[in-house]
């Protein structure tokens, strides 16, 4: 018998993660292996990827193989004879001259969330920037969250997270195993459940490949071979070779065995309308690849045999609309446009802050004979003291009158002209014998109604119920967003935030920057004010009104997809 030590050459990739990962293979195997070191030398063989080496590309490849492929061609060329890899980075298809012959025991496969003011997904303000360089989880916070920005992250886990401490982003999605195996800290409150966040197939797994007949090595490495996380492993993996997805697919697809039961999570992004499709299936432990790859059959017949192809084409056409209304207002918006291929940046130039009313004021409008409206923003501002409200009311405009409807107010009578129709209606239809006026109000308005009814006889009061506010500056990563061109289109729809546009591309010097932009404006009024920009084209809605604004947006979708 030969005492002679056989040297085993580890290959793995350079980042203190993917080393981390290398040295729980090798205490594994001290563990199962008594006197490991006399019979083996493990020699650790660092590896750049073509993912280390140009992460630019990775945005447009699909990651298939990126991080896995040239370990792997120097294991099937016998210069290598271990390959150590995060199970979530291998392709669902890999040379059949290679296998993987064990898998760790798995570190949790949940997502975690991290934020400098230690605030929750669920918590974090409208318009905050969250960090991922994952199609999944991009989605997935689109459809949690639509009023958060999603950015792209680059680097390895150390760097995302000093560019989170610079405040760069206001909070980032990490893979907990990541965080463990590097000694980083996390608060529990913030993992995101598997409920809402399905992790990627393979998440927080680590996968042994070796060459398929290479049966000493293969003996050796099942020794640490955890069953439970094979398991599971094998049930993700055969789901997304069913449906031919890459290792960054937008998919969710996670197995968690029970007893002698695989349940299985997986979930998928609608095209449509951006929600998120769920699904749960059992098996039984004795044969997860079926079970896989009944799943990946289902969501085939019911997403089509080439969604995930058709998703890559979606994502490739679509087109980016910087909203510039205040939050709830762009969030309305959102719903209303429901097009698949168009992503959206919220950065308000104004922000609505509602007034104080007194108790007295509040018993003036519910025993008036008639309220006006001439913004929505007043309507949603008073709703709480107009509950039973009966008698007339007035208003200017669709989306007021709609507003209105919402909170069921009786008698609503619209003019869907301008603030000059209205007067003249008002006019037309109510007496100032009739009774008592309240005008409802923003601080800020164009036309002083209450003023110009008392000069014809009425007997009206105004009660100011919010207050618009110029935001001074755009956030920096929306001035970088402009600089970057990533945008399409802009949304203005009042005059206010036209100005204030204006004296904030001026003071950042982003004109240039404009002249691939197109310009969505409510109406002629708007277009003026903006009319010394370089935008690329102008647009004007035709009609002044949410209905207008979305049937100019569907008309422009379908011009830019020709």
């Amino acid at each position: 018998m030969s005492n002679r030590i056989k040297q085993i050459k580890i290959g793995t990739r350079e980042s203190k993660l993917a080393l981390a990962q290398v040295h729980l293979l090798i205490d594994a195997l001290k563990k199962k292996i008594p006197n490991l070191q006399k019979k083996y030398s493990l020699r650790i063989i660092k590896i750049k990827t073509k993912g280390d080496i140009n992460k630019t590309k990775i945005l447009h490849s699909g990651f298939k193989g990126f991080f896995t492929k040239k370990i792997d061609d120097l294991l099937i060329s016998r210069k290598i004879d271990i390959a150590v890899h995060s199970a979530k980075d291998i392709p669902s298809k890999i040379s059949k001259k290679i296998v993987l012959s064990s898998f760790l025991t798995r570190e949790d496969p949940r997502d975690v969330f991290l934020s400098n003011d230690n605030y929750s997904v669920k918590d974090l303000p409208e318009g905050k920037i969250i960090g991922t360089s994952s199609i999944r989880r991009t989605k997935q916070i689109n459809f949690l969250r639509p009023g958060l920005n999603v950015e792209y992250l680059r680097g390895n886990v150390e760097t995302r997270i000093k560019k989170l401490k610079k405040r760069k982003y206001d909070g980032i999605i990490l893979a907990i195993a990541g965080l463990k195996r590097l000694g980083f800290d996390y608060k529990k409150k913030n993992i995101l459940r598997i409920k809402n966040f399905i992790p990627s197939g393979g998440q927080g797994a680590i996968a042994i490949a070796t060459r398929k007949k290479d049966f000493d090595t293969i003996n050796l490495v099942k020794k640490v071979n955890h069953k439970k996380t094979e398991i599971e492993v094998k049930t993700e993996r055969s789901f997304l070779g069913e449906i031919d997805a890459d290792c960054d697919s937008p998919i969710g697809a996670n197995a968690n065995v029970n007893k002698n039961k695989v349940n299985f999570f997986v979930s998928v992004p609608s095209l449509r309308n951006g929600k998120i499709y769920s699904l749960k299936k059992r098996g039984s432990v004795n044969n997860p690849e079926a079970l896989g790859k009944k799943v990946g059959s289902f969501i085939k017949k019911k997403f089509g045999k080439n969604f995930l192809q058709k998703f890559k084409t979606f994502e490739q056409k679509k087109f980016t609309i910087l909203l510039t209304r205040p939050y709830p207002q762009s969030e309305e918006l959102i719903k209303d446009i429901n097009l698949k291929n168009i992503s959206f940046y919220i950065s308000p130039l104004l922000t609505v802050k509602k007034m104080k009313v007194s108790n007295d004021q509040k018993k003036e409008v519910t025993n008036s004979d008639a309220i006006i409206f001439t913004s929505p923003n007043a309507v949603n501002h008073s709703k709480d003291y107009l509950k039973s409200y009966t008698k007339k009311v007035y208003c200017v405009g669709k989306d007021t009158k709609n507003a209105c409807t919402k909170i069921k107010l009786n008698k609503v009578i619209s003019s869907d002209g301008n603030v000059e129709q209205l007067i003249k209606f008002i006019i037309r239809s109510f007496k100032p014998i009739k009774g008592k006026l309240i005008y409802l109000s923003g601080k800020e308005i164009t036309k002083n109604i209450d003023v110009i009814l008392k000069k014809k006889g009425y007997s009206i009061k105004k009660i100011i119920v919010y207050k618009t506010e110029y935001v001074k500056q755009f956030t920096k990563n929306t001035i970088n967003f402009i600089k970057t061109k990533k945008i399409n289109f802009i949304t203005f729809f009042s005059s206010r935030t036209a100005n204030n546009f204006n004296l904030i591309i001026k003071k950042n010097e982003l004109e240039i920057y404009l002249q691939n932009i197109t310009c969505i404006c409510l109406s002629q009024k708007i277009k003026k004010i903006l009319k010394n920009n370089l935008f690329q084209k102008t647009h004007v809605c035709s009609t002044p009104d949410r209905a207008g604004f979305v049937k100019t947006i569907n008309f422009l979708n379908k011009e830019l997809k020709k």
